[in-house]
């Protein structure tokens, strides 16, 4: 939604196969369903590219590729956001093909994103430039526990470490060794629903301005994310999402704005 406010083309890699336009509309992305004349089939339309057709990380690799290429011959002209979702979900295309395991996926990982991409996207952001281009990766990590109790935990990535060491600023939501959220209910004349999630954000790595920052919560709601640097400042963000929202929540619950929240129990 930020990046087609300023101009800049959003391009979505849909591996994990789990992607809602209504849902995109619904945050504020601006999206239009439109029916084939031909076919009588619904799709959308936009100020976008969206792809979902990937069997293994090459396709994906040369997708983005080819898309720079055509930024350079002049055909493409935006900067691109890139935003993949997620990295893990897809092997290489030996594994693909069944002639290698999970090793050969960090490797591919390691020449294709590492020796490559990651050097076009980060050759968009000298001065003399014209266009400044994004990539964006969704990954699932876990934690590798240290050999003896005084050590440190480290963070891994599925599909091995090129994303992480490859990356300007690497989010982490939830806890390191839970999930680190809690679920809101409003409840309205005994029927509750799910309102909204907290959860933990931290940074984990930031080359962008080198500044470190403490760890801090943020709620996530069916329209984005709103929050606040205090319990104070939280609530009344809460307060102006459910009037600034408040027709939409009628529809769920029956009332437009009178229900009580309740945060429940931390999952692990």
């Amino acid at each position: 939604m930020d990046a087609q406010k300023k101009g800049i083309l959003p391009v979505f890699i849909i591996t994990e196969q789990k992607w809602s336009f209504e849902h995109a509309k619904l945050m504020g992305f601006d999206c239009e369903e439109v029916v084939d004349e031909e076919t009588g089939e619904l799709d959308w339309d936009g100020f976008y590219i969206f792809n979902n057709n990937f069997s293994y990380i090459e396709q994906i690799t040369d997708y983005i590729n080819n898309l720079l290429d055509e930024q350079e011959k002049g055909n493409l002209d935006y900067s691109l956001c890139f935003m993949w979702d997620s990295v893990g979900s897809v092997p290489c295309k030996m594994t693909f093909e069944g002639k290698g395991g999970k090793q050969h996926n960090a490797s591919t990982l390691a020449d294709k994103i590492g020796m490559g991409i990651n050097q076009r996207i980060s050759g968009s952001r000298k001065a003399d430039s014209k266009y400044e281009n994004t990539l964006i990766i969704v990954n699932q990590p876990w934690v590798e526990l240290p050999d003896n109790p005084f050590g440190q935990p480290k963070i891994k990535a599925k599909g091995g470490e090129a994303i992480w060491l490859n990356s300007s600023l690497v989010f982490l939501y939830g806890n390191q060794k839970g999930a680190g959220t809690t679920k809101i209910t409003a409840t309205k004349d005994k029927r509750t629903i799910k309102f909204a999630s907290r959860t933990k954000v931290s940074v984990m790595k930031n080359h962008i301005n080198g500044l470190g920052y403490d760890d801090g919560k943020i709620i996530v709601t069916p329209h984005g994310f709103i929050g606040g640097k205090d319990a104070a400042e939280e609530k009344t963000s809460l307060e102006k999402y459910k009037k600034e929202y408040a027709d939409y929540w009628k529809g769920i619950i029956g009332t437009d704005g009178d229900f009580d929240l309740k945060e429940e129990k931390e999952d692990n």
